[in-house]
């Protein structure tokens, strides 16, 4: 019967997290796609820099609230499970929300790199996390003004915190569900490691790029 629950639980959380605020809002409001704008991806920085800060807002209220919201389904529904997996149902369901985000279902299967629906999860299910990951991105994207070096050592020391916050039984479960989100972020992020390598990767910027 676990198996029920937790495939529910998969189910709603890619669903929910399919709806790419970055692909939406840039369709609804610019009557365009940000996927052939800019670097292509369908994410928060890539849409900021084409469209400045009043959309992005919107995108980022969209992306966090989904994963927000696949959260709580997820605690809700194994938390109320005989084994009472209530974070590691917030972390299953939101991280399939992730998941969904990054490979919509609804938009091709082409979506962002999970770095903020990723950092979101982090936060609801332990703020010390989010904290110290916060800190290490902004901190590298001030000293470079490289968003994909943050982002990239973020993805590295991302499940080394849930190993580090989460002790006994809820271990093992949290680190694998972390180290596959991990993963995957770094594996959406290979194009703009070979950048950063070869020294051609764009800078951040507080001023969009103009049209």
């Amino acid at each position: 019967m676990i198996v029920f629950w937790f495939l529910l639980c998969a189910v709603i959380g890619y669903l929910l997290g399919s709806f790419n605020g970055a692909i939406l809002i840039s369709r609804w409001i610019r009557g365009e796609d940000i996927r052939a704008k800019g670097s292509g991806n369908a994410g928060l920085t890539n849409f900021y820099r084409n469209y400045g800060g009043l959309d992005t807002l919107l995108v980022l209220l969209i992306d966090v609230g989904k994963t927000i919201l696949a959260c709580f389904i997820g605690r809700a529904i194994l938390g109320a499970y005989d084994f009472n997996w209530r974070q590691e149902g917030a972390m299953f369901c939101g991280g399939l929300s992730v998941i969904g985000h990054v490979f919509p279902l609804y938009f091709g299967f082409r979506g962002g790199k999970g770095i903020l629906t990723a950092g979101t999860l982090a936060a609801f299910v332990d703020w010390r996390i989010i904290a110290i990951l916060l800190g290490v991105f902004l901190l590298l994207v001030l000293i470079t003004r490289y968003v994909s070096l943050g982002s990239v050592i973020a993805c590295f020391i991302y499940p080394i915190l849930f190993w580090w916050r989460y002790p006994g039984d809820d271990k093992i479960m949290m680190t694998i569900l972390a180290c596959c989100l991990a993963a995957l972020a770094c594996w959406m992020h290979r194009s703009n490691i070979k950048r950063l390598l070869a020294g051609t990767e764009s800078k951040f910027s507080i001023h969009k790029k103009k049209s």
